[in-house]
């Protein structure tokens, strides 16, 4: 998806958003770099993207967690807030699945391009996925925040779920369980980032 395509699908988006979804909602508290709440007391967990972990048991936050929620703070802390939903309104927690924009500002694509958070596709809800894909390129490109981290291919290739959009290393419990026919190879982990693809928390490719 050339840059021009891209411009248009969001300034598409923005005006869907004006005419679809006007009720603004207040922020009150930021949890993390991809999570907020409400002053309805709701929780919103962005689409299509996922924020390195704040907080986590063993070894503590996760490299650029902090400058991710600092900066998704900086963006909605107290702002009034238009939510646009996808095909799935809430998530398995109750929490709401949510597009968010903050004026002209579309907070989920606005941190992938800065390097705070990946994409992380999650059919059903795949309506910004081209833009979002576009942006992290970007981000990818330049080496912008998370981006920074160089990690390296500990596996000769990689398994992922059409399915899920989930990443695995080929000894993962959850790869083997994979059909064949929602499987994919991958050659590096970059190469599946790229396209959208998560790494399984659990063998952590």
């Amino acid at each position: 998806m050339n840059r021009l395509t891209v411009a248009l699908s969001l300034f598409l988006a923005l005006v869907c958003v004006g005419l679809s979804y006007g009720k603004d909602y207040v922020v009150r508290k930021v949890i993390d770099g991809d999570t907020i709440q409400l002053e309805s007391g709701e929780t919103v967990r962005y689409i299509g993207i996922d924020a390195p972990e704040l907080y986590i048991k063993d070894g503590g936050a996760e490299f650029f967690a902090r400058e991710a929620a600092r900066y998704n703070k900086k963006l909605v802390f107290l702002k009034k807030v238009k939510l646009e939903f996808d095909a799935e309104k809430r998530d398995n927690y109750g929490r709401l699945l949510a597009y968010v924009f903050v004026k002209n500002t579309f907070v989920n694509a606005e941190l992938v391009k800065l390097g705070y958070a990946k994409v992380m596709t999650k059919p059903p809800n795949t309506k910004y996925k081209d833009i979002l894909l576009a942006q992290q390129q970007k981000a990818m490109d330049e080496e912008r925040g998370l981006w920074q981290e160089k990690k390296r291919d500990t596996e000769s290739s990689y398994i992922g779920n059409k399915r899920t959009y989930t990443l695995h290393r080929p000894s993962c419990s959850y790869a083997k369980k994979i059909p064949d026919k929602g499987r994919i190879t991958f050659r590096s982990r970059v190469d599946a980032i790229k396209v959208g693809y998560t790494p399984c928390r659990y063998c952590k490719p």
